[in-house]
């Protein structure tokens, strides 16, 4: 009989105690989303105004103390050098001299013709060598 009475106490705990999880777990994620939509719009706001969610570290700081103490600030004597205005007309001029490969049939005709008025090294030396006859003998 005692296990019977667990065994109820244990339902009823757990009919009461449900509805209560469920609100909990309710809230918490309302909870959740409408802290998602603050922060979501808060960063939105922060990146167009050129700020950051999160502040600077200590070590950011210090960091940026540091690197300010050392620039070197120019003096007034570099900033009132005259500047020397570049002559536009003195730059260089650059022209495409590139020779494509492509044969026409002009230029064919044109290196055919040439090939043939000049006779090579070899025809003019057998031209010579029969003139000459032979010198080696």
């Amino acid at each position: 009989m005692g296990n019977i009475f667990k065994s109820l106490a244990r339902g009823v705990l757990y009919f009461l105690a449900f509805p209560g999880i469920i609100i909990a777990i309710a809230i918490y994620a309302v909870f959740g989303v409408a802290v998602f939509i603050f922060q979501f719009g808060k960063l939105i706001y922060l990146f167009f105004t050129g700020r950051t969610l999160f502040s600077d570290l200590p070590e950011d700081i210090e960091v940026k103390r540091i690197v300010e103490s050392r620039t070197v600030q120019p003096s007034e004597d570099l900033m009132e050098a005259p500047q020397e205005e570049q002559d536009p007309f003195l730059s260089p001029i650059y022209q495409n001299d590139y020779n494509f490969p492509f044969k026409t049939a002009d230029k064919e005709e044109k290196v055919e013709e040439s090939i043939q008025e000049t006779p090579s090294k070899d025809e003019s030396e057998v031209e010579k060598q029969e003139e000459g006859g032979n010198e080696d003998a």
